[in-house]
């Protein structure tokens, strides 16, 4: 079965890490934040709408000139980078930092690579120019041992200032007529990716701690899936883009990568306050969230609605944080996918084989994105009984149906028997204790079992029996008050 293969070839091609817990919180970027008085507003701002967020990424400008990447803070636009990374942590901030392998030959890191060997070379043993997208640069072999430990030093002190990622740009635009350390230059172009951002992981979780590195990569090869998360890339403000992340976030997940994200509103354009709202529907049900491009993303910018509408979907996300960092754990020893295509889960049924549109968001949520203006759109629900999550209405499955679907409606359905475990309301992933934790069981089968996985902290063990109209619950120690919810039927509850 196609859930044979995947955890077949992660074994051959390594196994998915976990990223930490706080990365599955939002995070807000735009190309980009240029200033540290800059970032400290939209922190600000952040949390006076209430808009839950964990990182703030700064993109390209965070050099003392944008795109220069000598991996050192501009003076004058960030004169207290520690200061702001220990500002930002007391709000319950994390901070990522954009780069890419290429240095202007303008920066003094341009100079230091040179001399010391650490580029790639033409034939003639002068440094290769990357050329055609913003100033000329060189760029990094990583492929040199030498590179790596040079480069992963520069990375050191910006973790030693407080910085808890970094965006690996680029790195698929590697030219084959290239002079690499240990490398041909035409099998390079697929080993790059997972090298730069092996090295770059590498440091991070040294830095971090172990189990706790993280990149943000756009490219990658077999086994790049050992160091997460990976985007989309740069898209459009178009529905047909829309569309395409989904479909691209499938196949990708198919290719045996758990965790992706892509950029809420497009990377370039500008969207309608209903394609934001729309797209932010569908970004909040992958397993990382981030708003980001050109002109800004934040959710105020688009209008009340859409504001009030982001905030309901953020809202529902950090409150489904113990579903959704339990579900990453699981993924990550069954190198199954956060966005999982239906013929995944029913590959007996043929109706799954060609959904491209909608998907499950683990293993008991299906989700069914508006990917257009229409405002309604069919959906298909599998085999079984599944629970609309919005109106609590039971349906049957193996069929489909129209669902409509209002600007603040994104089709969700919740697999009949699942036990659905809800957080408090919260501003930034671990804000506050699991108090109190809610268990919605929905529409309960004969018995039902739940592991909440929760970092650092101690599983908690769940399960429940039917029986008649009376339903036995069993919770393991957990830091404070349990509410049971039963959706769909009328149950005498009995919490143990």
């Amino acid at each position: 079965t196609l859930k044979e293969i995947l955890p077949g070839y992660t074994a051959v091609t390594g196994n998915p890490a976990v990223p930490p817990k706080w990365s599955f919180g939002l995070w807000m970027a735009r190309i980009s934040y240029s200033t540290q008085k800059q970032v400290e507003k939209v922190a600000a701002d952040l949390r006076k709408h209430q808009i839950p967020c964990d990182v703030i990424h700064i993109d390209t400008d965070w050099y003392e000139n944008d795109w220069e990447c000598d991996l050192k803070f501009g003076k004058s636009k960030f004169p207290n980078p520690s200061d702001l990374m220990t500002e930002l942590r007391e709000q319950g901030f994390r901070v990522s930092l954009w780069q890419w392998p290429n240095m202007m030959l303008t920066s003094p890191m341009y100079k230091e690579g040179r001399e010391g060997g650490y580029l790639v070379k033409k034939a003639n043993g002068e440094p290769y120019h990357f050329t055609g997208f913003g100033p000329d640069a060189g760029m990094l072999d990583y492929s040199n041992p030498e590179t790596v430990a040079w480069v992963k030093e520069k990375f050191r002190d910006l973790f030693r200032q407080g910085v808890a990622a970094i965006k690996t740009d680029f790195g698929e635009g590697l030219p084959p007529d290239g002079v690499y350390h240990s490398v041909p230059g035409e099998s390079m172009h697929n080993l790059y990716p997972l090298l730069y951002n092996e090295a770059v992981f590498g440091v991070t979780e040294e830095m971090v701690g172990e189990s706790k590195g993280i990149v943000w990569s756009r490219s990658a090869w077999a086994g790049s899936q050992r160091y997460p998360v990976h985007w989309s890339g740069d898209g459009v403000a178009r529905y047909e883009d829309l569309a395409c992340v989904l479909r691209a976030a499938l196949s990708f997940g198919l290719s045996g990568f758990p965790f992706y994200s892509h950029d809420i509103g497009g990377f370039s354009g500008v969207p309608s306050p209903e394609l934001y709202v729309r797209w932010a529907q569908l970004g909040m049900f992958g397993s990382h969230v981030r708003c980001h491009g050109a002109p800004p993303r934040e959710p105020w910018a688009y209008g009340a609605e859409a504001e009030r509408i982001f905030r309901q979907y953020d809202d529902l996300r950090y409150r489904l944080m113990p579903y959704i960092y339990s579900e990453a754990v699981k993924c990550g020893y069954t190198s199954l996918p956060m966005m999982r295509p239906l013929v995944l889960d029913y590959q007996d049924d043929p109706n799954t084989y060609t959904i491209d549109d909608q998907f499950l968001f683990g293993s008991s949520l299906l989700v069914a994105p508006i990917l257009d203006e229409t405002n309604q759109r069919r959906v298909y629900l599998p085999e079984g009984e599944w629970v609309n999550f919005w109106s609590k209405e039971i349906l049957s499955g193996g069929k489909w149906l129209t669902a409509d679907a209002p600007l603040d409606i994104m089709p969700l359905y919740v697999k009949a028997g699942t036990i659905l475990p809800l957080g408090p309301k919260m501003q930034y992933v671990d804000e506050r204790p699991l108090d109190p934790l809610t268990l919605e069981i929905h529409a309960p089968a004969a018995t039902g079992q739940l592991t909440i996985h929760d970092e650092d902290r101690p599983d908690i063990e769940v399960s429940y029996r039917r029986e008649g109209d009376k339903l036995h619950v069993d919770v393991s120690d957990t830091p404070g008050q349990v509410n049971v919810v039963v959706v769909g039927e009328a149950l005498q509850v009995f919490v143990s």
